[in-house]
Protein backbone atom coordinates (compact mmCIF):
# COMPACT_ATOMS: atom_id res chain seq x y z
CA UNK A 1 0.00 0.00 0.00
CA UNK A 2 1.38 3.32 -1.02
CA UNK A 3 1.22 6.07 1.60
CA UNK A 4 1.14 9.58 0.15
CA UNK A 5 4.10 11.54 1.20
CA UNK A 6 3.65 15.02 2.69
CA UNK A 7 5.19 17.55 0.31
CA UNK A 8 8.38 19.01 1.59
CA UNK A 9 8.08 22.78 1.91
CA UNK A 10 11.29 24.59 1.24
CA UNK A 11 12.59 26.38 4.32
CA UNK A 12 12.00 30.10 4.12
CA UNK A 13 15.09 32.19 3.97
CA UNK A 14 15.44 35.34 5.98
CA UNK A 15 14.93 38.47 3.95
CA UNK A 16 18.10 40.06 2.75
CA UNK A 17 18.74 43.40 4.45
CA UNK A 18 17.97 46.33 2.18
CA UNK A 19 20.15 49.37 2.21
CA UNK A 20 18.24 52.51 3.21
CA UNK A 21 18.70 55.17 0.56
CA UNK A 22 18.12 58.20 2.80
CA UNK A 23 20.42 61.11 3.40
CA UNK A 24 19.82 61.99 7.03
CA UNK A 25 22.48 64.70 6.92
CA UNK A 26 20.21 66.86 4.80
CA UNK A 27 18.03 67.37 7.88
CA UNK A 28 20.74 68.33 10.35
CA UNK A 29 20.30 71.91 11.57
CA UNK A 30 23.41 73.98 10.94
CA UNK A 31 23.68 76.54 13.73
CA UNK A 32 26.82 78.09 12.24
CA UNK A 33 24.80 79.47 9.33
CA UNK A 34 23.04 82.81 9.64
CA UNK A 35 19.28 82.42 9.33
CA UNK A 36 17.25 85.44 8.25
CA UNK A 37 13.50 85.74 8.45
CA UNK A 38 11.43 87.52 5.80
CA UNK A 39 8.49 89.08 7.61
CA UNK A 40 5.54 89.44 5.24
CA UNK A 41 2.66 90.55 7.47
CA UNK A 42 2.46 92.39 10.77
CA UNK A 43 -0.60 93.56 12.69
CA UNK A 44 -0.07 96.40 15.14
CA UNK A 45 3.64 95.69 14.86
CA UNK A 46 3.24 91.98 15.72
CA UNK A 47 4.65 89.40 13.31
CA UNK A 48 1.80 87.42 11.75
CA UNK A 49 3.32 85.66 8.74
CA UNK A 50 6.83 85.04 7.45
CA UNK A 51 8.17 83.33 4.32
CA UNK A 52 7.86 79.55 4.61
CA UNK A 53 4.90 79.71 7.01
CA UNK A 54 1.10 79.45 7.06
CA UNK A 55 -1.53 81.91 8.26
CA UNK A 56 -4.93 80.30 8.89
CA UNK A 57 -7.96 82.57 8.62
CA UNK A 58 -11.09 80.98 10.07
CA UNK A 59 -14.71 81.95 10.61
CA UNK A 60 -18.28 80.84 10.19
CA UNK A 61 -20.11 81.35 6.86
CA UNK A 62 -20.78 85.02 6.03
CA UNK A 63 -18.52 86.24 8.85
CA UNK A 64 -16.63 88.31 6.21
CA UNK A 65 -13.53 86.13 5.98
CA UNK A 66 -13.17 87.15 2.33
CA UNK A 67 -13.29 90.85 3.26
CA UNK A 68 -10.33 90.41 5.58
CA UNK A 69 -8.58 88.06 3.13
CA UNK A 70 -8.82 90.68 0.38
CA UNK A 71 -7.41 93.26 2.78
CA UNK A 72 -4.38 91.03 3.34
CA UNK A 73 -4.02 90.65 -0.43
CA UNK A 74 -4.49 94.36 -1.14
CA UNK A 75 -1.89 95.57 1.33
CA UNK A 76 0.58 93.01 -0.05
CA UNK A 77 0.00 94.04 -3.66
CA UNK A 78 0.44 97.72 -2.81
CA UNK A 79 3.01 97.13 -0.03
CA UNK A 80 0.98 99.34 2.26
CA UNK A 81 -1.06 99.28 5.47
CA UNK A 82 -4.77 99.18 6.27
CA UNK A 83 -6.61 98.56 9.53
CA UNK A 84 -3.17 98.20 11.19
CA UNK A 85 -2.43 95.27 8.85
CA UNK A 86 0.92 95.93 7.16
CA UNK A 87 2.61 94.00 4.36
CA UNK A 88 6.18 94.08 3.15
CA UNK A 89 7.46 92.06 0.22
CA UNK A 90 10.89 92.24 -1.45
CA UNK A 91 10.87 93.38 -5.08
CA UNK A 92 12.04 90.00 -6.33
CA UNK A 93 9.20 88.19 -4.45
CA UNK A 94 6.38 90.69 -4.79
CA UNK A 95 3.71 88.70 -6.66
CA UNK A 96 0.46 87.76 -4.92
CA UNK A 97 -1.53 84.73 -6.12
CA UNK A 98 -5.06 83.78 -5.11
CA UNK A 99 -6.42 80.27 -5.64
CA UNK A 100 -10.20 80.43 -5.27
CA UNK A 101 -11.84 77.03 -4.95
CA UNK A 102 -15.38 78.12 -4.05
CA UNK A 103 -16.86 81.16 -5.79
CA UNK A 104 -18.55 81.34 -9.16
CA UNK A 105 -16.77 83.40 -11.82
CA UNK A 106 -19.35 86.18 -11.42
CA UNK A 107 -18.94 86.41 -7.63
CA UNK A 108 -15.18 86.14 -7.94
CA UNK A 109 -15.09 88.97 -10.48
CA UNK A 110 -17.28 91.16 -8.26
CA UNK A 111 -15.31 90.62 -5.06
CA UNK A 112 -11.89 91.11 -6.67
CA UNK A 113 -13.03 94.25 -8.46
CA UNK A 114 -14.19 95.69 -5.12
CA UNK A 115 -10.78 94.96 -3.65
CA UNK A 116 -9.05 96.54 -6.66
CA UNK A 117 -11.23 99.65 -6.37
CA UNK A 118 -10.49 100.03 -2.65
CA UNK A 119 -6.74 99.70 -3.15
CA UNK A 120 -6.49 101.56 -6.48
CA UNK A 121 -5.23 98.46 -8.31
CA UNK A 122 -5.46 98.32 -12.10
CA UNK A 123 -6.26 94.65 -12.63
CA UNK A 124 -5.54 94.88 -16.35
CA UNK A 125 -2.12 96.43 -15.91
CA UNK A 126 -0.48 94.73 -12.98
CA UNK A 127 2.02 91.89 -13.00
CA UNK A 128 1.88 91.57 -9.21
CA UNK A 129 -1.47 89.81 -8.90
CA UNK A 130 -2.95 86.65 -10.42
CA UNK A 131 -6.23 84.90 -9.62
CA UNK A 132 -7.12 81.29 -10.45
CA UNK A 133 -10.62 79.82 -10.25
CA UNK A 134 -10.35 76.10 -9.50
CA UNK A 135 -13.71 75.00 -8.13
CA UNK A 136 -14.23 72.48 -10.94
CA UNK A 137 -10.86 70.76 -10.48
CA UNK A 138 -10.38 67.39 -8.84
CA UNK A 139 -8.07 67.18 -5.83
CA UNK A 140 -5.03 65.86 -7.73
CA UNK A 141 -5.43 68.46 -10.48
CA UNK A 142 -5.77 71.27 -7.91
CA UNK A 143 -2.49 70.33 -6.23
CA UNK A 144 -0.86 69.93 -9.64
CA UNK A 145 -2.06 73.38 -10.69
CA UNK A 146 -0.67 74.99 -7.53
CA UNK A 147 2.74 73.39 -8.14
CA UNK A 148 2.79 74.46 -11.79
CA UNK A 149 1.72 78.01 -10.93
CA UNK A 150 4.45 78.40 -8.31
CA UNK A 151 7.08 76.80 -10.53
CA UNK A 152 6.27 79.29 -13.27
CA UNK A 153 6.03 82.28 -10.94
CA UNK A 154 9.21 82.23 -8.88
CA UNK A 155 8.58 85.88 -7.94
CA UNK A 156 5.59 84.89 -5.79
CA UNK A 157 5.70 86.11 -2.20
CA UNK A 158 2.16 85.35 -1.04
CA UNK A 159 -0.15 82.47 -1.97
CA UNK A 160 -3.76 82.56 -0.72
CA UNK A 161 -5.95 79.46 -0.90
CA UNK A 162 -9.66 80.08 -0.38
CA UNK A 163 -10.37 77.49 0.87
CA UNK A 164 -8.09 74.83 2.26
CA UNK A 165 -10.98 72.37 2.56
CA UNK A 166 -10.58 71.48 -1.11
CA UNK A 167 -7.08 70.08 -0.57
CA UNK A 168 -8.61 66.81 0.63
CA UNK A 169 -11.69 64.76 -0.19
CA UNK A 170 -12.58 64.04 3.44
CA UNK A 171 -11.53 66.60 6.06
CA UNK A 172 -12.11 64.03 8.80
CA UNK A 173 -9.76 61.47 7.25
CA UNK A 174 -6.50 61.66 9.22
CA UNK A 175 -4.30 60.48 6.34
CA UNK A 176 -5.86 62.87 3.83
CA UNK A 177 -5.76 65.82 6.22
CA UNK A 178 -2.12 65.17 7.08
CA UNK A 179 -1.24 64.79 3.40
CA UNK A 180 -2.87 68.15 2.63
CA UNK A 181 -0.90 69.98 5.33
CA UNK A 182 2.30 68.17 4.31
CA UNK A 183 1.72 69.54 0.81
CA UNK A 184 1.36 73.05 2.27
CA UNK A 185 4.59 72.61 4.25
CA UNK A 186 6.46 71.42 1.17
CA UNK A 187 5.48 74.27 -1.12
CA UNK A 188 5.97 76.86 1.64
CA UNK A 189 9.55 75.66 2.19
CA UNK A 190 10.38 74.94 -1.45
CA UNK A 191 9.26 78.31 -2.79
CA UNK A 192 9.82 80.34 0.40
CA UNK A 193 6.41 81.97 0.30
CA UNK A 194 3.87 83.03 2.88
CA UNK A 195 0.62 81.07 2.59
CA UNK A 196 -2.81 82.24 3.72
CA UNK A 197 -5.37 79.46 4.06
CA UNK A 198 -9.07 80.07 4.65
CA UNK A 199 -11.10 77.54 6.64
CA UNK A 200 -14.68 77.41 7.90
CA UNK A 201 -15.43 76.86 11.57
CA UNK A 202 -17.77 74.26 13.06
CA UNK A 203 -21.29 75.64 13.58
CA UNK A 204 -21.34 74.85 17.29
CA UNK A 205 -17.75 75.81 18.14
CA UNK A 206 -15.04 78.21 17.05
CA UNK A 207 -12.75 75.37 15.99
CA UNK A 208 -11.89 74.98 12.31
CA UNK A 209 -13.44 72.02 10.53
CA UNK A 210 -12.27 68.43 10.95
CA UNK A 211 -8.83 66.87 11.20
CA UNK A 212 -7.76 69.23 8.42
CA UNK A 213 -8.42 72.20 10.71
CA UNK A 214 -6.55 70.54 13.57
CA UNK A 215 -3.46 69.82 11.46
CA UNK A 216 -3.58 73.29 9.91
CA UNK A 217 -3.68 74.87 13.38
CA UNK A 218 -0.69 72.83 14.54
CA UNK A 219 1.44 73.89 11.58
CA UNK A 220 0.29 77.50 11.30
CA UNK A 221 2.46 80.39 12.42
CA UNK A 222 -0.73 82.32 13.19
CA UNK A 223 -4.43 81.59 13.38
CA UNK A 224 -6.88 84.47 13.15
CA UNK A 225 -10.64 84.23 13.58
CA UNK A 226 -13.33 86.42 12.00
CA UNK A 227 -16.47 86.80 14.11
CA UNK A 228 -19.72 88.41 12.97
CA UNK A 229 -21.23 90.59 15.71
CA UNK A 230 -24.89 91.21 16.57
CA UNK A 231 -24.70 94.77 15.22
CA UNK A 232 -23.67 93.46 11.78
CA UNK A 233 -20.02 94.42 12.25
CA UNK A 234 -17.22 91.84 12.07
CA UNK A 235 -14.14 91.46 14.24
CA UNK A 236 -10.74 89.94 13.47
CA UNK A 237 -9.04 88.47 16.53
CA UNK A 238 -6.08 86.22 17.21
CA UNK A 239 -6.59 82.59 18.21
CA UNK A 240 -2.85 82.08 18.64
CA UNK A 241 0.37 83.62 17.35
CA UNK A 242 3.69 81.78 17.44
CA UNK A 243 5.74 84.92 16.87
CA UNK A 244 3.81 87.35 19.10
CA UNK A 245 1.57 87.44 22.15
CA UNK A 246 -1.71 88.65 20.66
CA UNK A 247 -3.33 91.50 18.74
CA UNK A 248 -6.00 93.99 19.66
CA UNK A 249 -9.23 92.97 17.89
CA UNK A 250 -9.96 94.82 14.63
CA UNK A 251 -13.64 95.54 13.99
CA UNK A 252 -15.06 96.65 10.66
CA UNK A 253 -18.42 98.08 9.64
CA UNK A 254 -20.13 99.27 6.48
CA UNK A 255 -19.23 102.77 5.27
CA UNK A 256 -22.42 103.85 3.48
CA UNK A 257 -20.74 106.98 2.06
CA UNK A 258 -17.99 105.11 0.22
CA UNK A 259 -19.89 101.82 -0.16
CA UNK A 260 -17.18 99.71 1.40
CA UNK A 261 -16.17 98.16 4.69
CA UNK A 262 -13.88 100.15 6.94
CA UNK A 263 -12.54 99.84 10.46
CA UNK A 264 -14.75 101.09 13.26
CA UNK A 265 -11.81 103.22 14.45
CA UNK A 266 -11.55 104.85 11.02
CA UNK A 267 -15.29 105.49 10.80
CA UNK A 268 -15.19 107.12 14.23
CA UNK A 269 -12.11 109.14 13.30
CA UNK A 270 -14.02 110.65 10.40
CA UNK A 271 -16.58 112.18 12.76
CA UNK A 272 -16.08 115.98 12.81
CA UNK A 273 -15.95 116.14 16.61
CA UNK A 274 -12.93 113.81 16.59
CA UNK A 275 -10.96 115.97 14.15
CA UNK A 276 -9.31 119.05 15.61
CA UNK A 277 -6.66 121.45 14.38
CA UNK A 278 -4.40 120.38 17.25
CA UNK A 279 -4.71 116.69 16.31
CA UNK A 280 -4.00 117.32 12.63
CA UNK A 281 -1.08 119.66 13.44
CA UNK A 282 0.54 117.12 15.75
CA UNK A 283 -0.21 113.89 13.89
CA UNK A 284 -0.10 114.87 10.21
CA UNK A 285 1.88 118.10 9.82
CA UNK A 286 4.21 117.12 12.70
CA UNK A 287 5.98 120.48 12.84
CA UNK A 288 6.00 121.13 9.07
CA UNK A 289 4.43 124.34 7.81
CA UNK A 290 3.82 123.30 4.20
CA UNK A 291 2.94 119.94 2.71
CA UNK A 292 2.55 118.97 -0.93
CA UNK A 293 -0.75 117.31 -1.73
CA UNK A 294 0.99 113.98 -2.35
CA UNK A 295 2.75 114.15 1.03
CA UNK A 296 -0.50 115.14 2.73
CA UNK A 297 -2.25 112.10 1.23
CA UNK A 298 0.57 109.79 2.35
CA UNK A 299 0.49 111.10 5.91
CA UNK A 300 -3.30 110.99 6.08
CA UNK A 301 -3.29 107.34 4.97
CA UNK A 302 -0.86 106.53 7.77
CA UNK A 303 -2.85 108.60 10.30
CA UNK A 304 -6.26 107.12 9.46
CA UNK A 305 -5.07 103.60 8.63
CA UNK A 306 -7.36 103.62 5.60
CA UNK A 307 -7.10 103.63 1.82
CA UNK A 308 -6.05 106.36 -0.58
CA UNK A 309 -9.61 106.44 -1.90
CA UNK A 310 -11.11 107.18 1.53
CA UNK A 311 -8.47 109.77 2.30
CA UNK A 312 -8.84 111.70 -0.97
CA UNK A 313 -12.62 111.40 -1.26
CA UNK A 314 -13.63 111.82 2.37
CA UNK A 315 -10.97 112.65 4.95
CA UNK A 316 -9.13 115.51 3.23
CA UNK A 317 -12.39 117.12 1.98
CA UNK A 318 -13.59 116.96 5.61
CA UNK A 319 -10.45 118.83 6.73
CA UNK A 320 -11.24 121.55 4.18
CA UNK A 321 -14.90 121.70 5.26
CA UNK A 322 -13.91 122.10 8.90
CA UNK A 323 -11.52 124.91 8.01
CA UNK A 324 -8.49 123.04 9.38
CA UNK A 325 -6.41 123.18 6.18
CA UNK A 326 -6.27 125.42 3.15
CA UNK A 327 -4.46 125.54 -0.16
CA UNK A 328 -1.63 128.06 -0.55
CA UNK A 329 -0.09 127.98 -3.99
CA UNK A 330 1.06 124.43 -4.69
CA UNK A 331 1.05 123.50 -0.99
CA UNK A 332 -1.38 122.71 1.82
CA UNK A 333 -1.10 124.60 5.11
CA UNK A 334 -2.91 124.73 8.43
CA UNK A 335 -5.36 127.60 8.80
Amino acid sequence: MLIPQKPITPKKKAAEPVAIDFDHTAHIVDFSAEVKQQVIYTIQGNTILTAGSLLVLTGKPKARKSTFLHTFLGVAIQTTSLWQITASLPVEKSKVILIDTEQSIYDLHSSIKRMAFNFSIDLNNTSKFQVYSTRTLALFNLMQLIEVVLENNKDTGVLAIDGLIDLCNDINDVKEAKAAITFIKQIADKYQIGIIGVLHQNKGTNFSLGHLGSFASRFAQSELSVVKNDDNTSTLESVFLRSAESIQPISIGWDSVNNRYDSIQTLQAFQPKAITTETIAASIFAGDTYLSYAELVTRCIKFTQTTQYSVTKKFIPELYNLGIIQKQGNFIVLR
